[in-house]
């Protein structure tokens, strides 16, 4: 991995098991190549945000993220504004920014990926005055499915998000909300609101397939309702990203959007659940916010 100094913060629970089941082979490799790491088990939500600032303080540059989706928003929070670099080693269960970028999904190739990284220089949106994502926030029924997922036991992976995203297409009920944004002023019945920086969500679902991680841009994809037997058809093309055509969907790309609902409404942040101010809140695009090491 050079002669830089690596600071890694491993979610262990990541991925119903997965990170840890992985780590130990991780850590083997990086006793063997001699690199030179500290470490850090996170234990509770939004820790890895504040380890992140303490690697920075204590002088490392390339702070790696090893868990899922949810592990690489803290830690990207943490490194907001700093220069720091985040590595990504996948072991959760959705791994899309990932994904986006074409880190190896094996957390060992991964790790052989960062010993030859360059650095790219990405986006992130944020909600409000604080809170970043690095992929994307999701409101409706992709928010269910991402809670849905949490909670099971056994599935895990794709297999997962796709069980729990055809239970919740039978069940889960449409929602109002407004959009007001540049050349935007709408107001929708939507089964999924999604404001994203990257293209995937879900564990492969290319509900933003225009989205790029660097274009200074959000991608805003308002899916409206359809009758139950036509979301279970509709399904494939959300995930094959095939659904922009379809009449119900709305899709722009913009540097900030107003969202405002008297529903309640339900969502994740980068596969995590997240609770959304009551009533509004404005998401925009902040432009050249981080820096992700990436394949060569």
């Amino acid at each position: 991995m050079n002669d830089e100094r690596y600071f890694l913060i491993v979610n262990l629970i990541a991925g119903q098991g997965r990170c840890k089941a992985a780590f130990p082979r991780v850590k083997a490799a990086l006793e063997r190549s001699r690199t030179e790491y500290d470490l850090h088990y996170t234990n509770e939500p939004m820790e890895a945000v504040d380890v992140a600032k303490m690697g920075i303080e204590a002088g490392f540059t390339r702070i790696i993220a090893m868990g899922g989706d949810g592990t690489v928003n803290e830690v990207a929070n943490g490194l907001y504004g700093s220069g720091a670099a985040l590595g990504v080693i996948p072991a959760g269960t959705g791994n899309d920014f990932g994904r986006m970028l074409g880190i190896p999904s094996d957390p060992l190739e991964a790790l052989r990926m960062l010993r030859k990284a360059t650095v790219r220089t990405v986006d992130m949106g944020r909600v409000g005055q604080d809170r970043y994502f690095v992929n994307g926030l999701g409101i409706g029924i992709d928010a269910q499915v991402a809670r849905d997922v949490l909670a099971m036991k056994r599935l895990r992976g794709a297999a997962a998000y796709l069980y729990a995203a055809v239970k919740e297409v039978f069940r889960f009920q449409a929602f109002a909300a407004k959009l007001e944004g540049e050349g935007v002023s709408e107001e929708l019945e939507c089964l999924s609101l999604g404001i994203a920086n990257g293209k995937y969500c879900g564990g492969g679902f290319m509900l933003a397939p225009r989205a790029s991680v660097d274009d200074g841009l959000i991608d805003v994809a308002a899916i409206g309702d359809f009758p139950r037997g036509e979301r279970l058809l509709r399904l494939p093309q959300a995930r094959a990203g095939k659904h922009l055509s379809l009449p119900q969907v709305k899709y722009v790309q913009i540097p900030q959007i107003a969202v405002s609902s008297d529903a309640k409404l339900i969502a994740h942040m980068d596969g995590e659940p997240y609770e959304l101010p009551r009533g509004a809140f404005e998401v925009r695009v902040v432009p050249d916010a981080l820096r992700v090491l990436v394949p060569a």
